[in-house]
C-alpha cells in the first residue's frame, strides 16, 4: 500500500516562480558548467496518513546520477483528507550536466511520484552589480580560495577582470615564484573576498564557479595575465614559458 500520494510537484527557479507562479515550466539555471545553480524551489503537495514519515527528494541528472538530494528527514503530514504543502528553497545545488532531469519524491524509501524539469545555461552578465564591479576594477588582489570543512581557506591573489569574469593564475605545485591558490585546480567552486582599499575590512564576498582553461583559451588569457603581473622578473615571453605546464588558469564566474 502506498505511503502517500503525490498530488502536485514542481522544480523551478525562484525568479520564475515569483513571475509566473507555482505552475510555471520547471527550469533551473546555471551560469557556468559545472556550477552551483541559481536559487530554485522544490514544491510538493502530499496526501498521506497523519503523522511523521521519512521524506526524501532526489534530483536525477540525464546520466542517471543523483545530482542533489534533500533529506531523508522526518516530515509531518496532515492526513489523507488534507493537502500537506512542502517547499524547499535550494541555494547549494551543484550541477555538472545540462538537459532534462527527473525529481523523484520518496516516502519511507519508496518513490511515490516524479516530475521532470530542465537545467539550462543562462548567459552570465558581462557587468556585475556596481559595488562588485568597482571593487574588482579598483583592487590589485582579491582573497581567493575554497571553503573546507566549514573553514574559509583563502590567499591574496592577483587577477585580471574582464566582462564579468575573473581570471587567476595558480601554480600546480607549491612555489616561491608563483602564487598557489587553494582549490585551483581541483574545485568546481571558489570563494572570492574583495577588501576595501588600504583596509582589512571585507567589501564583498561571493562564490564563483571555477573552470580551468586549456589550449587557445589558456594562451589568450595568459597574455592578459602576464601584463598584469607587477612583480614579474624578465620579459613576458619568459614568464609565459615558465607558466606553460606548471600553472593553471581558472575562469571564475561570480554567482550573484
Amino acid at each position: 500500500m502506498p505511503s502517500g500520494e503525490l498530488v502536485f510537484a514542481n522544480v523551478l527557479d525562484v525568479r520564475q516562480r515569483d513571475a509566473e507562479g507555482d505552475m510555471a515550466n520547471g527550469l533551473v539555471y546555471l551560469l557556468a558548467v559545472p556550477s552551483r545553480a541559481l536559487p530554485f524551489a522544490v514544491l510538493r503537495d502530499w496526501k498521506a496518513p497523519t503523522g511523521y514519515i521519512a521524506e526524501e527528494v532526489q534530483l536525477i541528472a540525464p546520466s542517471g546520477a543523483v545530482a542533489h538530494r534533500i533529506g531523508p528527514e522526518a516530515r509531518w503530514l496532515m492526513g489523507s483528507m488534507d493537502l500537506t504543502h512542502v517547499e524547499t528553497i535550494v541555494d547549494d545545488g551543484m550541477f555538472r550536466e545540462l538537459g532534462g532531469y527527473v525529481a523523484s519524491f520518496v516516502l519511507d524509501g519508496e518513490v511515490q511520484g516524479q516530475t521532470e524539469f530542465q537545467v539550462v545555461l543562462q548567459v552570465a552578465p558581462e557587468k556585475l552589480p556596481k559595488e562588485v564591479e568597482d571593487g574588482l576594477k579598483k583592487s590589485d588582489v582579491a582573497w581567493i580560495g575554497v571553503e573546507y570543512e566549514g573553514r574559509e581557506i583563502t590567499v591574496p591573489a592577483w587577477f585580471v577582470y574582464r566582462q564579468g569574469k575573473i581570471y587567476v593564475l595558480s601554480s600546480n605545485e607549491p612555489s616561491l615564484k608563483e602564487q598557489t591558490v587553494p582549490g585551483i585546480p581541483g574545485s568546481d567552486e571558489a570563494l572570492v573576498i574583495l577588501r576595501r582599499k588600504l583596509r582589512e575590512t571585507s567589501l564583498e564576498r561571493f562564490r564563483a564557479s571555477c573552470r580551468i582553461l586549456e589550449g587557445p583559451e589558456w594562451d589568450q588569457v595568459a597574455s592578459l595575465l602576464v601584463d598584469r603581473r607587477r612583480s614579474r622578473a624578465g620579459p613576458p615571453a619568459e614568464a609565459l614559458k615558465r607558466w606553460k605546464g606548471s600553472c593553471s588558469i581558472a575562469e571564475l564566474t561570480p554567482l550573484l
